[in-house]
């Protein structure tokens, strides 16, 4: 098989095979094929209308489900093999991360004897839009709240769809969020980690037309007293999904609620039944974070291990 690095000329051949199989998981999105390359330095393959990635977490290889291009559910099996014939042939072990339960499933069947493992810290926290933009009902009264907080104390906020013309007030707000983490993720050794996804960011913002013509990516910024406070970035996972990438206040601001404010106004400029807001990584306050929105459901993930 001929491995390669995704590039940007792959974007619309990944948003295609992400839109014909309806994609729910954002781990098979185009823009997070391309973006996190630069953090588990990816790889991809094309074997007719089948698309395979693998990337690595140190010294280990690890494999995505292979999809077929039209989106077919027939031919898994066949795929498998052709995985399992290329991996035999370099010595790889097949592990396969962020696997649904019906990849699950098949992966099963293909090898009885795979040693399967949940992985809760991976799962998708999938949301209606219209929850997020109304925030109707009593469960999500805390986060009305929150916006009122944030409304009574910044009065004169607004809040921007990105566009190429004020990208670079995420760039700033993405410098000091990370200037306020920096102590702490020292202590904890995770500094490195906040660098990657600062170049992530950074990739997606230098590659922004690229990115919004071929896979709807969007986002905001929210501004209090004319001044950048927070973003997030976005982009079409599927017909159904938007993913949103990612979503930053700055300490202050998310204090006083700006959290829930510019996911309330983002969620209102969303076209999609769903958004996905991703994992929680494992983090006991982004887990709950996440779950006090009341998600439709948390999309399960799995690790599966085959004996060789």
């Amino acid at each position: 098989m001929d491995w390669r690095t995704p590039a940007l000329s792959d974007l619309e051949t990944l948003q295609k095979c992400a839109l014909n199989n309806n994609f729910f998981a954002n781990n098979y999105g185009a823009v997070n094929s391309i973006l996190y390359e630069k953090k588990f330095h990816s790889l991809i393959a094309f074997d007719g209308e089948w698309i395979f990635e693998k990337f690595f977490e140190g010294e280990k290889t690890c494999f995505s489900f292979p999809h077929n291009l039209l989106g077919k559910s027939d031919g898994a099996k066949e795929a498998l093999e052709i995985l399992a014939g290329d991996a035999r042939s370099k010595n790889e072990r097949l592990i396969f991360e962020n696997i649904t339960a019906e990849e699950k499933d098949i992966l099963q069947e293909f090898w009885p004897s795979v040693k399967i493992t949940p992985t809760p810290e991976s799962g998708d926290y999938i949301y209606r839009t219209e929850n997020l933009s109304s925030l109707a009902g009593k469960k999500l009264s805390r986060k009305r709240n929150h916006i009122h907080q944030f409304d009574s104390k910044y009065p004169d906020f607004s809040f921007e769809l990105l566009r190429p013309e004020n990208l670079s007030f995420v760039r700033e707000v993405e410098e000091k969020w990370l200037e306020e983490n920096s102590d702490f993720a020292k202590t904890n050794g995770t500094l490195s980690d906040l660098e990657i996804e600062r170049e992530i960011i950074f990739y997606a913002l230098d590659n922004f037309e690229s990115f919004s013509q071929s896979c709807g990516m969007s986002g905001g910024i929210l501004f209090a007293s004319g001044n950048p406070v927070a973003f997030c970035i976005a982009s079409i996972l599927s017909e159904r999904v938007t993913d949103v990438h990612f979503e930053k206040s700055l300490y202050s601001f998310g204090r006083d609620g700006a959290y829930a404010k510019i996911n309330n106004e983002f969620s209102k400029t969303v076209r999609t039944e769903f958004l996905n807001r991703e994992e929680d990584l494992g983090i006991e306050g982004l887990r709950k974070a996440k779950l006090s929105y009341y998600p439709e459901k948390v999309l399960e993930k799995f690790l599966v291990e085959t004996e060789d």
